[in-house]
């Protein structure tokens, strides 16, 4: 019952089970695309972040003087 033991190695598709096969070298994959992508997309929404954060402050800004306003108003016609 000794039989000897085989292996499902495939070096052409980079799989080795029985850990002696040749492998081709990993192909070497250039990320510099994708790190100008990612620089640019977090640039952008931090700057909508900002851009939304600003927008925000000056209609606060806007409501808290059209309040007085009002209460100007208000008082000036009783």
């Amino acid at each position: 019952m000794t039989r000897p033991i085989q292996y499902a190695c495939s070096p052409a598709e980079r799989y080795c089970e029985c850990g002696r096969c040749q492998l081709p070298p990993a192909p070497c994959i250039d990320l510099g695309g994708v790190v100008q992508l990612q620089r640019a997309t977090f640039t952008f929404s931090t700057f909508l972040i900002l851009l939304a954060g600003l927008l925000a402050f000056y209609a606060i800004g806007f409501a808290k003087t059209e309040g007085v306003h009002r209460t100007i108003i208000a008082e000036r016609t009783v």
